[in-house]
């Protein structure tokens, strides 16, 4: 019996010519991603969230998931973008560390650099997509406003980290402009609560930053990027962040006295202080000598920055049921804040376990090379 050959479908896909990437190549995209940053504007999501559910409103998942997409999609976005852009002065940074000097993936010529612009491209396309979906216009508003600041953060022609005002634009739209779009599209308001939680943590997140452009100064200094830290000393950007700092606990203080800030949430905002003293302690008696004392002062500044808004959620969710211990209206909405911060955790502990890691090879490596290159010049 004869069989029949099957026709060829009448509309075969054509070869491009184009390669598949290879597994060294994807590897490296997942590393020029960068993800563990992700976790800086996740939490700032829960914050807002909380807050919503401390002023009486019910966790909606559909909304939240609205905006965890579009603030996630827009952080990655920055990353592919700030890689690009950024490239000259990644690759004047010669002695980088986890946190700063990039992802070194385009430095190193493991990726073309147009990937990256072509992936902040697709990103911020994908963004203005998602736009439409975000419900009132107060919110798209608010999107807008996030989207346009995380794009000229480093392009041009605004570039606004090679123009002084990097610190505070990452710290405004991590702390500010976050919490707000997660609060408001939950709430359809902004409570005075969270204006008070916001102050204290732009502080502290801008002091941070200034801490991170600090360690990459020289290399700034080479291309021209102007931010905080090359404007100033290296002692004068500790004394400004602990400054920041002091201000910043000042006011938590003040504002948990007033009961602006349910005690619990001022407690638990608080109780990170040492973390602060720490970092500061450190950063004006230790040096940024080499890599291994650069990474630590990274690493320092971060965890502090984090458990800021880590613990201003801890302590909101806290005041919350206690608030409502009557009311099992809100005892959903409170489990599922509950769940977002235990989610968080998780990925967080992962995460530190995996830098603690690689801080032990870079002080390993760093004991054993030769003489200590500087970092920056006093």
């Amino acid at each position: 019996m004869r069989v029949q050959a099957q026709a060829r479908p009448r509309f075969a896909i054509r070869r491009t010519g184009l390669p598949w990437p290879s597994a060294e190549q994807f590897a490296a995209f997942i590393r020029l991603s960068r993800f563990k940053f992700l976790l800086e504007s996740l939490i700032t999501v829960v914050l807002g969230v909380t807050v919503a559910v401390y002023a009486g409103h019910p966790f909606r998942i559909g909304d939240w998931l609205l905006v965890q997409a579009f603030i996630s999609g827009t952080h990655l976005m920055t990353h592919y973008c700030n890689e690009y852009f950024d490239y000259p002065a990644d690759a004047a940074q010669q002695d980088p560390t986890g946190w700063t000097g990039g992802s070194r993936v385009l430095v190193q010529g493991q990726l073309r650099p147009d990937v990256s612009l072509s992936a902040a491209f697709i990103m911020l396309f994908a963004m203005i997509a998602l736009l439409a979906a975000i419900p009132g216009g107060v919110a798209r508003g608010i999107c807008v406003a996030i989207l346009a600041l995380a794009w000229l953060y480093t392009a041009p022609p605004v570039r606004l980290n090679y123009r002084g005002f990097g610190e505070v634009t990452t710290a405004g739209v991590l702390t500010v402009l976050t919490p707000i779009l997660a609060c408001y599209v939950q709430a359809d308001a902004i409570p005075a609560l969270l204006t008070a939680l916001m102050i204290p943590l732009f502080l502290i997140m801008a002091a941070r930053m200034m801490v991170m452009n600090l360690i990459d100064r020289a290399a700034d200094l080479t291309v021209g990027k102007r931010t905080i830290a090359t404007a100033l000393s290296p002692r004068a950007v500790g004394l400004v962040f602990i400054g920041a700092n002091a201000v910043a606990y000042g006011i938590v203080i003040i504002l948990s006295g007033l009961r602006a800030v349910p005690l619990a949430a001022g407690i638990a905002l608080l109780a990170t202080a040492p973390l602060a003293a720490l970092a500061a302690w450190r950063l004006l008696h230790d040096p940024l000598r080499n890599t291994a004392r650069a990474e630590g002062a990274a690493f320092r500044a971060t965890v502090h920055a984090a458990a800021t808004g880590f613990a201003a959620a801890v302590g909101l969710v806290v005041a919350t049921a206690w608030r409502y211990r009557h009311d099992p209206s809100l005892g959903g909405s409170v489990a599922v804040c509950i769940g977002l911060i235990s989610a968080y955790t998780a990925l967080q502990a992962a995460v530190q376990v995996s830098d603690r890691r690689r801080r032990h090879r870079v002080v390993v490596c760093e004991q054993t090379a030769a003489p200590e290159t500087p970092l920056e010049s006093a």
